[in-house]
């Protein structure tokens, strides 16, 4: 047992005091015999003996009473450890949650500011002797604090510099680091500090236990202290917008896609979207528990870059109410290598659903045709020459997209051994030709893929289209994302811009290209490719841009609502490609020179963020099942709830009540109730005698 404030022990001497009253006036009596009052001596030698009984509980009760008074002041604790001011050397690493979500209110103040008050009180606890490591949810990878770590100062300098951040939650990835740097510390104290609204979104990677290094889970010494500032909440958010071009059409229609959590009591909200600084049109959202809903919205034609955005009504985070789009002003270019005739005319006339295509002549593919385009389909091409597939390569790295037919020309081992290894495609083994019935049809695909997403989950996109030959390919670090119904992989994402159909894009091996079906998906395949969502040049806060510009474009500025400006020009071949770090600021940016604008780009916060329900706690717990792990929220004490933490429970309390309970006896023994109770035992022995 231990004492957070030992000092207080003293006090404990003060249960001498009731003793040593005792002793002073204990007096001896002289004894005199009276013959005649003898036969009084038995009685009165009764009830001397219940008196001096009485008088040595009242003395007993006295001295407990200011014994446990004391004791209670004293504080004592059930855990091993110091006083929590003069503790032993700590290493700490604090967490702070400076994720959007932290950007809510409750009480007038913001969730994020309360957070850095924690911090700063926490501090309070800590001393120069102590290393202190400082991580943030929206930086998992990063140590603030640096490789040498910082005292209090230091760290406190560190906190009241930091601002919330627009980027999502991620709790695990700096707990994770935070078990690391504690599992080479060599201070006997360690501790964690998460300061958060504890969101369930930064918990989704804790699927298992957390361990300090090699030495498992069980006995790791490690203490976690999670300071939770909120309760789940109702929230709705401008889920994401997507566009598309129908075919033929210079029609543009714009989908948003709205999406409410926790809504117990939906209320309609007002939707407003605006195209460059005028208001287009007004809409209504009404949001039910976890409800989605999307609207369509038809935009007039336009020329040069077209950009706006579509917000709701402001809620509890106003930051995911509106959602920022960009448009480019040209057609995507498309060059189309090999046979190809079903595929440019899938794209004519004039590149129906907003693609221009051209036809490249087998053996010229190069830097300057390929500085062109947006996106290169190579269709049942025999083999590519190593200075095509260099500048295949250099087109991808600069942010181009390749999709890629199959086919009876095709060289299985010039495709294996020479293209796929630069591009990160997959590996080709065989021609896989028949079935029982002489034919496959296409009936898995993944309908969550952007490709297959505006086709209905319950059909095949591909309907009955029947394939009677193909390649098997194992896909390596791609994604199937259509099947065969042997299970062979019939299209695969490679994740970096490439798209391989494994069948053919003529009629020799299938006769997808003569099927109603083969248009649409053609079209979705090439909208996928040529950006994230659709033909919108929209990313999220955090991620990098990658843009081509055609031509020497020579330096450019970048500029957004924040007013930066700056200077990414890089050339590859005649190709001027941009890499931007993306701001962190949601709102519309542009790329321009002194005399035109070359790209309009949306920046958009992560609304995976706006669902602001709580994480169970249990499932927390379960996972850090070797950790000593205590929650406390915003209205707990620091300094209470860091003595529980590094001390145990504080028996404080259980003792005041036990000191209560000895000073209500002492009470009833000092009142005259204990002196009648016995009176009435005597006079009914002295009747029944």
């Amino acid at each position: 047992m231990n004492f957070l404030s030992p000092l207080y022990l003293a006090a404990a001497l003060a249960a001498l005091i009731p003793l040593i009253i005792h002793l002073l006036h204990r007096q001896r009596a002289k004894i005199q015999v009276f013959p005649s009052l003898e036969f009084l001596r038995k009685m009165m030698r009764k009830k001397t003996r219940r008196f001096q009984l009485k008088q040595i509980l009242l003395l007993i009760a006295r001295m407990l009473l200011l014994l446990f008074i004391a004791l209670a002041l004293a504080r004592p604790t059930i855990m091993g450890g110091r006083a929590v001011k003069s503790h032993l050397p700590t290493t700490a690493v604090f967490i702070l949650d400076d994720s959007f979500s932290m950007q809510r209110q409750e009480g007038g103040r913001r969730l994020f500011d309360m957070a850095v008050e924690k911090a700063i009180g926490l501090l309070e606890f800590f001393d120069r002797t102590d290393e202190i490591h400082l991580l943030t949810g929206s930086s998992p990878g990063r140590n603030l604090t640096g490789i040498g770590a910082g005292g209090p100062a230091r760290l406190g300098e560190l906190v009241r510099e930091l601002d919330c951040s627009n980027r999502p939650t991620d709790l695990v990835a700096p707990l994770r680091r935070a078990v690391a740097i504690l599992s080479e510390s060599t201070n006997p104290g360690r501790e964690i500090y998460i300061i958060s609204d504890m969101q369930k979104l930064g918990w989704a990677d804790l699927t298992e236990d957390l361990k300090l290094g090699d030495t498992g889970a069980g006995d790791n010494g490690i203490k976690v202290m999670a300071v939770d500032l909120a309760t789940s909440e109702a929230n709705a958010c401008v889920k994401e917008i997507g566009f598309r071009i129908p075919a033929g059409s210079d029609d543009l229609e714009m989908e948003a896609t709205f999406e409410g959590f926790n809504q117990a009591d939906p209320q309609s909200r007002i939707v407003e979207i605006f195209l460059r600084e005028g208001l287009l049109e007004r809409a209504v959202f009404s949001p039910g528990e976890f409800a989605r809903e999307k609207e369509v919205f038809r935009l007039p034609a336009f020329e040069g870059f077209l950009w706006g955005e579509v917000a709701m009504a402001e809620d509890v985070l106003p930051i995911d109410d509106r959602r920022f789009f960009a448009l480019p002003s040209r057609r995507r270019s498309v060059g189309i290598v090999g046979d190809g005739y079903y595929v440019a005319t899938a794209l004519s006339p004039e590149g129906g659903g907003g693609f221009r295509a051209m036809r490249i002549e087998e053996g010229t593919i190069n830097r300057e045709s390929l500085g062109r385009l947006d996106i290169l389909i190579a269709d049942n091409v025999a083999r590519f020459t190593p200075l095509e597939i260099e500048a295949i390569s250099e087109f991808l790295r600069g942010g181009g997209s390749l999709m890629l037919f199959l086919g009876s020309r095709v060289d299985i081992g010039a495709y294996t051994r020479n293209l796929f290894p630069r591009i990160g495609g997959p590996r080709i083994e065989a021609v896989s030709a028949g079935g029982r019935s002489g034919f496959y049809t296409i009936d898995r695909v993944d309908h969550g893929h952007r490709i297959f997403a505006k086709f209905k989950p319950e059909e095949s996109p591909f309907g009955d289209t029947r394939f009677y030959q193909f390649m098997k390919a194992d896909p390596g670090e791609g994604a199937v994302i259509a099947s065969f119904s042997d299970g062979s992989a019939a299209i695969i994402d490679s994740g970096n811009r490439v798209l391989l159909f494994t069948s053919s894009a003529d009629i020799a091996w299938n006769d997808f290209a003569l099927s109603s079906q083969f248009l649409p998906i053609v079209h979705e395949a090439l909208l996928h490719l040529s950006s994230r969502v659709g033909l919108s040049q929209s990313y999220t806060v955090g991620e990098e841009i990658h843009t081509r510009v055609p031509g020497a474009a020579g330096e450019v500025t970048f500029e957004g609502p924040s007013g930066a400006v700056r200077h990414f020009p890089e050339t590859l071949g005649r190709v001027t490609v941009y890499r931007i770090e993306s701001p962190e600021e949601p709102g519309v940016y542009f790329l321009k020179t002194d005399r035109e604008t070359l790209s309009v780009f949306a920046i958009n916060v992560d609304t995976s963020e706006s669902d602001l329900t709580k994480v169970v706690l249990g499932q927390v717990k379960s996972r850090l099942s070797g950790f000593e792990f205590r929650r406390v929220t915003a209205a707990d004490d620091i300094g209470e709830s860091v003595s529980l933490l590094r001390q145990g429970r504080d028996l404080a309390r259980i003792l005041l009540w036990v000191a209560l309970l000895l000073l209500i006896l002492e009470s009833l023994l000092g009142s005259g109730l204990w002196q009648r109770f016995r009176v009435d035992q005597d006079e009914d022995a002295f009747t029944y005698s």
